[in-house]
């Protein structure tokens, strides 16, 4: 029975071994998209290029933040060089992570909007992209 056991599990590992695996690809960056989110009591759910959320009393603070993240990278190295679309600026915090958070504050507190652009860079290949995303915080009280 024993001997039954080990051949059965021999086989098994070797029918693994012949399992053909895809390799990641370093340097494909055409899946990678910027996602954002206005951080509110609710749950938040990212969302690519764009997002927007409504303030009214209890539902959020205001000001709040947007969260901002690079998403569908394949396995590999990368570095992040964020901007701040409004103000051309590297924003306060955001170095080289594959997230940025970013205050913001609905259009009758600041002007209701966050951009970002991120270039991620394939520290293999060199291979670089860049990504915008606007997050839209508007006032649902006033």
């Amino acid at each position: 029975m024993e001997v039954s056991k080990m051949l059965i599990t021999a086989g098994f590992a070797a029918a693994l071994s012949l399992v053909a695996v895809a390799p990641a690809r370093a340097g494909d960056l055409s899946g990678a998209q910027l996602t954002c989110y206005v951080d509110t009591f609710a749950f938040d759910v990212p969302q690519a290029q764009w997002c927007h959320s409504t303030w009214t009393p209890g539902t959020a603070t205001n000001p709040s933040v947007a969260m901002f993240e690079v998403t569908g990278l394949t396995a590999g190295n990368y570095s992040f060089a964020w901007t701040d679309l409004e103000t051309g600026q590297t924003p306060s915090g955001c170095g080289n992570a594959q997230y940025c958070i970013v205050p913001i504050a609905t259009e009758t507190r600041g002007d209701g909007e966050a951009r970002a652009r991120v270039v991620v860079t394939d520290t293999a290949t060199g291979a670089q992209r860049s990504l915008d995303a606007t997050a839209w915080y508007w006032d649902g009280y006033n």
